[in-house]
């Protein structure tokens, strides 16, 4: 379809008819002479006077054609773009565009001898380029954490045309949901009607599972906002790639070895067989692996404790950045949780910690990640203590005030401290571990619906507990007290991912109430489906304390015995030792926070990454007023590879760490999302269309040659008018 900037100036169309009825109506008449010969001469050159008709004819329909095309050309049509199949089609007419440009690791991937990114880039580029006049264009990049390039829409195109430019592709996750609200947000603004999207993404699957988008706000039943997804694919989807990368003592080999377990994974429809390699220090040691589709295979490897840092590597494929993984020989031991038991059993089914002993020793990542030691709590001190990074108090009663103050002094240092209540719990709740639980307990509840139906409790090998119950699940995030908030949201959003909803056949028949508050509120990260909280978690110093509301063992709940207990307990465990659980870990992925302890002489730490891996050095200095809490928090670990932390104090080096940065792994299967809002056939929002450009100039070519052949039309019958005179 041909739009058109002044549309008036189409009544100059009429003015077509003036040369033909010039030519029918305006030529003068010859008079009539009768005489026979001339009778004689038209009958003897018939095709003269045929050709002289057809002459006359042909420059009435030129004239009226020039005419026709100046009114076109006045009104100034806008053309479709003709360009080749990769053109993004957007709007006609002023439109309000974001353009959201994936740049996640996916992306990574080649088509056509080039990444997919710079592809999506050159589409991005000629859209813009092509917008019809008046538009408004922003550009949103979609890698973690999405970020807008361009601050509002703007007219001015070369802005966003340099800000597409100077994009740095990095190996990120998708933030495809976060990308499309900001989308979202930038187009409200916009003051324009027709406002669109265009998503220019591979769709990789695991990174825009379940993303919904802008077109959800509906005025009058109708999308406020089109949204265009245009998809790119890969040359290939075969892709293996490196999932871990960990370290720990291998004593069993004896002194100074390292056991290194290595992780993969084969994405595609093809067999993998080829070589693996792990080089450390001077040593390199090549397996050949084999692979089926979707298979997962671990490879463990032994090598000296000489070197610091070693290098696992995979032949290049469909994407390169899950090919290498550095990681650290150093790591050194796992977190240490110390289990105190405060009613022990002879019967360990029966013991209130064996079930958390047991799925702390099963849910680690990695060996040597967890250690548990389950300790009693007669005879405890605060010394026995000291060597744990996370203490778990399981049902414990009244404690002495040494081993209270103790476990205070503990909390405040950095240490983890995870609190569950049972039978052993005081009369006297509010002063049970008082300053120190996220908020002192009130009373002792039942379910509600859960007491047993009358008659049912006295019957002879009854089960005393009730027969349906509150269940538990995760809670959306609250408002809050700063510190309060990130700490509980944190675990908030951890516990989505790894338990999800697989606590809510969970039934829970008593658990002990805290004191309803704004703070307990805010720190609330799991509640009960009457609206109880949970679990709490706040901070205590440099530490965190965490607070179980019912027991670990199935007293008073069936916990134990679903499949989300054990993830709740190694990410609630893992989130309890804070600094030193993150510290410990082997490797961070792109776009995590890397948090490192700090001594509290330090005033600045100075980060630098090397290695092979970087592509670009870089060093960064942070000041230790501007970090949260007691500790480093090093955002912004956009470059896989090896960092160096290093602590100074008025320019002095004090102690040196190694922080490893690696990949995200979600990104390594290419496999495209198959359904969902953004997978649909069909464009979201109705049709779209192809960009259109000023066509004027291309009427003026047509009306310059129309004269030019009428010229040329005039000149012959100049030319056959003498040829005939002579």
């Amino acid at each position: 379809m041909i739009d058109f900037a002044n549309p008036w100036m189409l009544l100059g169309l009429l003015l077509a008819a003036v040369p033909i009825a010039v030519h029918l109506f305006g030529r003068r008449k010859a008079p009539v002479v009768r005489f026979s010969a001339l009778a004689f001469v038209l009958a003897s050159n018939p095709r003269k006077a045929r050709a002289l008709r057809i002459s006359e004819w042909l420059l009435v329909g030129l004239r009226s054609a020039a005419v026709a095309f100046i009114a076109i050309a006045l009104a100034r049509p806008m053309l479709p773009v003709l360009g080749p199949p990769e053109v993004v089609e957007s709007g006609e007419g002023p439109v309000a565009l974001v353009v959201v440009l994936d740049d996640s690791m996916s992306t990574m991937a080649m088509s056509q001898g080039e990444p997919l990114f710079e592809r999506a880039r050159s589409r991005a580029l000629a859209l813009i380029e092509r917008l019809p006049p008046g538009s408004k264009v922003a550009a949103v990049a979609a890698g973690h954490p999405a970020r807008i390039l361009v601050r509002t829409p703007t007219e001015d195109r070369g802005a966003v045309l340099d800000a597409v430019r100077r994009l740095e592709h990095r190996p990120r996750r998708d933030d495809g949901a976060r990308a499309l609200g900001l989308a979202d947000a930038l187009l409200s603004g916009s003051g324009l009607d027709d406002r669109r999207v265009v998503v220019l993404t591979d769709l990789q699957a695991s990174g825009w599972q379940g993303v919904s988008g802008p077109w959800s706000g509906r005025n009058g039943g109708q999308p406020s906002v089109h949204v265009r997804v245009d998809r790119l694919d890969p040359d290939t989807r075969e892709n293996t790639a490196i999932t871990e990368a960990l370290a720990s003592p291998a004593t069993d080999r004896g002194p100074n070895q390292v056991r290194v377990e290595v992780g993969l994974v084969h994405h595609g429809q093809k067999p993998f067989r080829d070589y693996l390699t792990l080089k450390a220090g001077d040593r390199e040691i090549k397996s050949l692996v084999s692979l089926q589709p979707g298979e997962t295979l671990r490879r463990s490897y032994v090598v000296p404790a000489g070197a610091a840092i070693a290098e696992v590597r995979l032949p290049d494929d469909g994407l390169k950045a899950d090919n290498t993984r550095l990681l650290r020989l150093d790591a050194g031991t796992g977190v240490r949780v110390a289990l105190v038991n405060g009613a022990p059993r002879p019967v360990p089914r029966e013991d209130e910690a064996f079930f958390a002993a047991r799925a702390l020793e099963l849910s680690a990542t990695h060996p040597g990640e967890l250690a548990v030691d389950m300790l009693q709590l007669p005879g405890l001190t605060p010394q026995a203590l000291n060597d744990y990074d996370v203490i778990v108090l399981s049902n414990v009663g009244e404690l002495p005030e040494p081993l209270l103050q103790g476990l205070a002094s503990a909390v405040e240092s950095g240490k983890g401290l995870l609190v569950t209540v049972g039978d052993n719990l005081p009369a006297d709740l509010p002063t049970f571990l008082p300053e120190l639980l996220p908020a002192p307990l009130q009373d002792q509840r039942l379910g509600a619906r859960e007491q047993p139906a009358a008659g049912e409790a006295g019957e002879p090998g009854a089960d005393p507990r009730p027969r349906s119950a509150v269940s538990v699940r995760v809670v959306e995030a609250e408002s809050g007290s700063v510190t309060a908030w990130t700490v509980a949201h944190r675990l908030r959003m951890q516990l989505a991912a790894s338990v999800g909803d697989s606590l809510d056949a969970t039934s829970v028949w008593r658990y002990a109430l805290a004191t309803p508050s704004a703070n307990a509120s805010a720190q609330a990260v799991m509640r009960y489906s009457d609206g109880a909280p949970a679990l709490l978690v706040a901070a205590h110093g440099r530490g965190l304390v965490g607070l179980w509301t019912t027991s670990l063992d199935r007293d008073w709940t069936d916990l134990p015995l679903q499949p989300g207990f054990m993830p709740l307990l190694h990410d609630l465990v893992m989130a309890l030792a804070g600094e030193r659980g993150l510290e410990r870990r082997s490797a961070v992925e792109i776009g995590d926070v890397a948090v490192l302890s700090r001594d509290n002489r330090a005033d600045q730490l100075e980060i630098n990454i090397e290695g092979p891996t970087a592509t670009a050095p870089e060093r960064r200095v942070l000041n230790a007023t501007a970090q949260r809490g007691r500790g480093w928090q090093i955002a912004g670990l956009v470059e896989p590879g090896r960092y160096t932390a290093t602590e100074l104090r008025a320019g002095v080096p004090l102690t040196s760490r190694t922080v490893i940065v690696v990949p995200p792994g979600s990104e390594s299967n290419l496999a495209a999302l198959a359904s969902g809002p953004l997978a649909q056939p069909p464009p979201v929002g109705g049709p779209l269309y192809r960009p259109k450009a000023p066509g004027h100039t291309v009427v003026l070519v047509v009306l310059l040659a129309l004269l030019a052949f009428e010229g040329v039309i005039l000149a012959r019958g100049t030319l056959r008018r003498r040829q005939d005179a002579v």
